[in-house]
């Protein structure tokens, strides 16, 4: 499995593909950071929290909402 090293700060999110079978491990935390290791066969999407604001939705129809994981 490829490993990847990151550091995460509060906002990020992390995007493994459905039945990936990846695991994340926790290494360490400084501040508000946490520094993480993830192993997954799929590659894998980061989304920081700082790469810019979502625009502001002028209807409920165009908020976009992000599903909790369901267990299976």
């Amino acid at each position: 499995m490829p490993k990847l090293h990151t550091t995460l700060e509060p906002g990020d999110v992390v995007l493994i593909p459905s039945g990936a079978g990846a695991s994340i491990q926790f290494i360490a935390k400084s501040g508000k950071r946490s520094r993480v290791e993830i192993n997954c066969n799929a590659p894998v999407t980061i989304s920081r929290a700082h790469d810019g604001a979502v625009p502001a939705a002028s209807t409920p129809d165009t908020l976009r909402v992000a599903r909790r994981p369901s267990p299976t």
